[in-house]
């Protein structure tokens, strides 16, 4: 079930930066997270989504030192931002792991510039070993 959440405040509702999309993982307890403006978004289907895949920026942070070289990409807790381009609605899918975590979802939300109706959700892809190994969708 989707679920809105609560973005940052506009200070000033004339000047509204361009939401952007992203790719992020929670490793170690820190955001990691990719984004590329709406503009520069590709296709999915009936969605706009960041242009680059989490397996190809996970090798990238690897190579940089940024993440433990041993560990793949699905193995932390990650997600993806989404934009439905019939509902033109955000959609934040991610591990429930990160979905919990209420200062999480305000970080990535405020640094994507997310509008207050942005939702989030579940999705297959996007479960962490920790998930996977409890057998439930938690």
């Amino acid at each position: 079930m989707k679920k809105p959440i609560q973005g940052g405040k506009r200070k000033n509702p004339r000047q509204v930066p361009e939401p952007r999309l992203g790719i992020f993982w929670l490793v170690g307890g820190k955001l990691l997270m990719e984004s590329a403006p709406l503009s520069a978004a590709e296709p999915y289907g009936g969605q706009l989504t960041h242009p680059r895949s989490h397996s190809e920026l996970w090798r990238q942070h690897q190579r940089a030192g940024a993440v433990p070289a041993d560990m793949d990409y699905d193995q932390p807790p990650r997600g993806r931002l989404t934009y439905d381009m019939t509902s033109q609605r955000f959609t934040v899918l991610a591990d429930r792991c990160i979905l919990r975590n209420k200062k999480i979802l305000r970080r990535i939300m405020s640094e994507l510039k997310l509008p207050e109706n942005t939702e989030t959700d579940t999705d297959s892809r996007y479960r962490c070993f920790a998930c996977l190994r409890g057998g439930t969708d938690r």
